[in-house]
């Protein structure tokens, strides 16, 4: 095995996701602690171009291809990239597209996975994470076994590391090495939801206001849905919320929803249980509004208001618009 570092790295409307910048500077960081380079596997609308990868921490890239169509569809030249490079890890978004060409790897290559992963590291030639387990009450570290001459996969979850910013540079691009693999088979794309579509960058809002069970209904979201449009953030939801049919299960945050990492985290009528916690838990700062002065959200909140939502919120939003002059 090489000390290079590879990562997936999807493109969309000609440019790199915001998954794809993360898992560049991630792949920077432990290459830089192997003492190898940053390899981009590059593949969707775009990636011809991604030399500008460059600049987010990879040395090379390899386009494994470049046209629209599901993401499975380049696991196989995936697989003969990694054959050729023989990396010490191979770095995938916890996201559909990065599971399906994860787990198709998997099976291509024979090769063990991790994750989805909170941390990695590089030490002692081999890559050490980590991942929560129990519902993020334990932290389990693992690593490749000594007898593991192979490349591992690492599953990551969302802003598990920060996009570079202000870098440099061009990467070094070739095609993918043809393929022995054959063809792979795929589901095809039957329907598309433009309304789904515009929540999926939840896991890249600075600031989200997030509902629970104490919204009481769809309806209820809709006071939420306006401070969040006062304070140009994105709309989140609890599991109980989610689970009730009030808000498409796109929106949901916790342990079987998506992990987030904004500066601002609004909580209203959300408990705080672990399994919540554990998907908004690395928040730069949480404010919590909830009629329950015990719920467990009060004991990490920044700051805890107690009292009813739908007076609160309707008068913080009101207060937003003003200081704007809106």
């Amino acid at each position: 095995m090489s000390n290079e570092v590879a990562f997936l790295a999807e493109f969309s409307d000609g440019s790199p996701t915001h998954a794809a910048l993360e898992l560049a500077a991630g792949a920077a960081e432990l290459a830089g602690q192997s003492g190898g380079k940053a390899v981009a596997l590059a593949y969707g609308p775009g990636a011809a171009d991604a030399g500008a990868l460059g600049a987010a921490g990879a040395s090379r890239a390899v386009v494994l291809g470049d046209g629209p169509g599901p993401a499975i569809t380049h696991a196989a030249a995936a697989a003969a990239a990694v054959r050729e490079l023989k990396p010490l890890a191979i770095l995938a978004p916890a996201t559909p597209n990065g599971r399906d060409i994860a787990a198709a790897l998997m099976g291509l290559l024979g090769v063990p996975a991790f994750g989805p992963v909170r941390a990695a590291r590089v030490e002692g030639g081999k890559v050490r994470t980590e991942q929560a387990t129990l519902q993020g009450t334990v932290i389990t570290v693992s690593e490749p076994t000594d007898e593991a001459d192979q490349p591992a996969i690492v599953l990551v979850l969302p802003s598990t590391f920060t996009p570079l910013e202000g870098g440099t540079g061009t990467a070094a691009v070739a095609a993918a090495p043809t393929s022995d693999a054959g063809p792979l088979g795929t589901a095809h794309i039957v329907e598309t939801h433009p309304a789904e579509a515009a929540v999926a960058n939840l896991e890249e809002a600075s600031i989200i206001v997030a509902g629970g069970r104490g919204v009481g209904s769809a309806d209820g979201f809709a006071p939420l849905q306006e401070l969040a449009a006062a304070l140009g953030g994105a709309v989140g939801a609890s599991r109980a919320a989610a689970d009730a049919g009030w808000v498409p299960y796109q929106l949901q945050i916790g342990q079987t929803g998506k992990v987030v990492k904004p500066a601002l985290y609004v909580g209203c009528g959300i408990s705080g249980a672990i399994q919540h916690r554990v998907g908004m838990q690395t928040a730069e700062h949480v404010l919590a509004i909830n009629k329950d002065p015990d719920a467990p959200i009060g004991e990490f909140a920044d700051l805890f208001v107690v009292g009813d939502l739908f007076t609160i919120v309707p008068k913080l939003t009101a207060e937003i618009r003003r200081r704007k002059g809106h």
